[in-house]
């Protein structure tokens, strides 16, 4: 299943590189395949395990022959990672635009990516939600129609 991986890096890839396309055009098609419950037939799968099984040998034997034998259920494992990631990314980002936190409604830990007029007190106004009430419910001072701070 190292395919689906290999599908959206070699699919984001093409767009900026040619070279990546017939390869993102082989992954697709090997997706789809196993997709429908059929077996790949462009040995991209085999290539990439031969590629990376290569590299590891020379560092280390062991961990290369562990590598071989199970490397579908590392694949698989590498997949289900992904889109884990990719599922809290995403809540992530909603949360980021809906709540201007990463972590959500009635949230106070901070965001690596906060835009204005979030976390950060000097840039909170009276207009913004946070500041309710006459209070900021940041830095729990008055607004008085000016930042905070």
């Amino acid at each position: 299943m190292i395919c689906i991986i290999a599908m959206v890096v070699f699919g984001i890839l093409s767009i900026f590189s040619a070279r990546y396309r017939p390869l993102a055009k082989e992954s697709f098609d090997c997706v789809f395949r196993r997709v429908t419950l059929r077996k790949c037939q462009s040995g991209l799968d085999a290539r990439i395990k031969g590629k990376l099984v290569g590299k590891l040998m020379t560092k280390s034997p062991t961990a290369a022959r562990l590598l071989h034998k199970n490397f579908e259920v590392i694949s698989w494992i590498f997949v289900i990672m992904f889109f884990v990631s990719l599922f809290f990314t995403g809540q992530a980002v909603y949360n980021l635009i809906v709540y201007d936190n990463c972590n959500g409604l009635n949230s106070d830990e901070t965001c690596l990516f906060v835009p204005d007029g979030g976390s950060d007190p000097s840039l909170v106004t009276c207009g913004d939600p946070v500041c309710g009430n006459g209070t900021c419910e940041i830095c729990g001072e008055n607004c008085s129609c000016a930042t905070c701070g």
